[in-house]
């Protein structure tokens, strides 16, 4: 069997954890989908009766003592944990053994894109709570906190595990201490793109010879008085709160914005010789992996769509794949104004003659947007697309917007047919796109 594609070393999938709105396992958040089921429900993590948005994709029914054991749930916060549930399900899918040593030389690269907000300083929350503060002040936010501890907390008010709690690079650095993992480890916070991105850079890590296992994807638990306070000002958050499981409508001309969710999504990535030597059993292979940038706004695509379309062409050269080899694209498409439409914009652009036939799913319409960890979850979901042939259907897409009309969007049920190969989309903030490739393994 060749081992290497195109001159690079070919990487496939040998094992998956998840924990999301829809399941403790994959295989429950992939029958859940199949199922048309929602996740989205109303916020229980804290009390948000007061908020304007009151709806949110929790993992339901999590439990960090029960699930990572209280040694690892007392270390760590909500945002750390799922990951680290996710990436122990993971190893112990691929059939790894922690206890073995099997991960000893792995390497580990886990996305998180807003860290732990609830950590902010108790001023800020009064703030909120009181209405006062104004978006974009910031030497009066850091002025005031530090009158504010300094007269009426005093030192002993901080903690000095904070810090450490509050860096992004903790569910990489958790996940790497559970596992005994001393390979490589990087941590990738680039917004919503940052799950693809972390699989993109544990393929590049295997490819170079850095490492023959890569624990990747990411972990996110946003579902804070913050993160909805926050983007909900920025209004990129839907309005749409009356009925939860119908919040969420990509490509819908009723959309309003996107649901928060949270998640744990992880992957283990292994070279294929590597997997053949201890004889693992192969999910699917990553065969591309491709990157862009908007150069246009922090905040919004270009509408055209050539920023999306750039990331799917790179994924699709790294491949050494033709557009007409892509047999399914499941969207990065969260329900926002000027997102869905660019989205549908590069699609067209990239696939071409085959725009109107090849399947396009946005599960976000059932599970939200868990931002640093979306990406990852929308990988797993390729995975199980190319090995059985099926596409989840898009929910809520009642009326099509115009401007998103022109590519095969799966509506109403799921869709079955020949699907080998499965391109996942994860655009961010800050104009970074991604693209990753997944084909059905053959030998």
């Amino acid at each position: 069997m060749e081992t290497e594609r195109n001159g690079k070393k070919r990487v496939v999938v040998t094992g998956l954890g998840a924990y999301t709105c829809l399941g403790h396992t994959p295989e429950q958040m992939w029958q859940n989908l199949l199922a048309g089921r929602s996740g989205v429900s109303r916020i229980s993590i804290f009390d948000a009766s007061d908020f304007p948005i009151t709806i949110a994709g929790e993992v339901p029914d999590f439990d960090p003592v029960a699930i990572n054991g209280p040694e690892w749930a007392g270390r760590a916060e909500r945002y750390i944990q799922v990951g680290l549930a996710a990436a122990v399900q993971a190893v112990n899918n691929a059939g790894l053994d922690i206890e073995n040593g099997d991960l000893r030389d792995a390497g580990v690269v886990v996305s998180n894109a807003h860290g732990q907000w609830d950590c902010m300083p108790d001023v800020t929350r009064q703030w909120i709570a009181e209405g006062t503060y104004e978006y974009g002040n910031g030497p009066r936010l850091w002025k005031d906190a530090r009158t504010y501890y300094e007269k009426k907390l005093g030192p002993a008010a901080f903690n000095p595990g904070l810090t450490i709690l509050m860096n992004y690079d903790m569910p990489t650095s958790f996940i790497s201490e559970r596992l005994g993992a001393n390979g490589p480890r990087f941590t990738v916070s680039s917004a919503c793109v940052s799950g693809a991105k972390s699989i993109e850079r544990a393929v590049r890590m295997i490819r170079h010879n850095q490492a023959d296992i890569v624990v990747t994807g990411g972990s996110e638990s946003d579902v804070t008085e913050y993160s909805i306070w926050f983007l909900d000002a920025m209004q990129a958050l839907t309005s749409h709160c009356d009925i939860p499981e119908q919040a969420s409508q990509p490509f819908d001309k009723n959309r309003s914005g996107f649901v928060m969710a949270e998640a744990g999504a992880i992957l283990i990535l292994e070279s294929l010789e590597h997997a053949l030597k201890r004889d693992a059993d192969i999910l699917a292979e990553v065969v591309g992996v491709g990157g862009s940038a908007n150069a246009y706004s922090l905040y919004a695509p270009e509408p055209i769509g050539e920023g999306p379309a750039g990331a799917m062409e790179a994924a699709l050269r790294d491949a050494g794949m033709n557009y007409d080899e892509i047999d399914s694209v499941f969207a990065h498409a969260t329900a926002t104004e000027v997102g869905d439409p660019a989205e549908a914009g590069g699609i067209k652009m990239v696939l071409r003659d085959k725009a109107t036939s090849v399947p396009v799913t946005a599960t976000k319409s059932m599970m939200g947007h868990s931002i640093g960890a979306a990406g990852a979850v929308g990988a797993i979901q390729c995975i199980y697309a190319v090995r059985t042939g099926t596409i989840p259907h898009t929910v809520n897409l009642v009326d099509l917007d115009e401007s998103c009309e022109g590519i095969f969007i799966v509506r109403d049920e799921p869709y079955e047919g020949d699907v080998k190969t499965a391109a996942n989309n994860a655009f961010g903030f800050g104009g970074a796109n991604a693209t990753n490739i997944f084909q059905r393994f053959t030998g």
